[in-house]
């Protein structure tokens, strides 16, 4: 089965601990891109969700230093 940003969105969002995410990112990074590359259209979909849901789990989990300009999708912790 193909990867997609709806299962990588759905995978982030199950993710338990902040040492999981960590030792999973650079993964999913790639997988992002991937997709990406691939679907085009899919741009707006990242944004809104998938980014969206990466930048608040690191923010969350406090690996705020691990967001990157690429993958800002406009969240902006308080």
């Amino acid at each position: 089965m193909a990867d997609t940003l709806s299962s990588l969105l759905q995978e982030i969002h199950s993710i338990p601990t902040p040492e999981i995410l960590s030792a999973k990112l650079n993964d999913i990074r790639s997988r992002i891109n991937t997709i990406l590359s691939a679907h085009s259209s899919q741009v707006n979909y990242y944004k809104n969700h998938t980014a969206r849901e990466l930048n608040r789990k690191l923010y969350t989990f406090g690996l705020a230093d691990s967001i990157i300009g690429d993958y800002d999708s406009g969240f902006r912790p308080k």
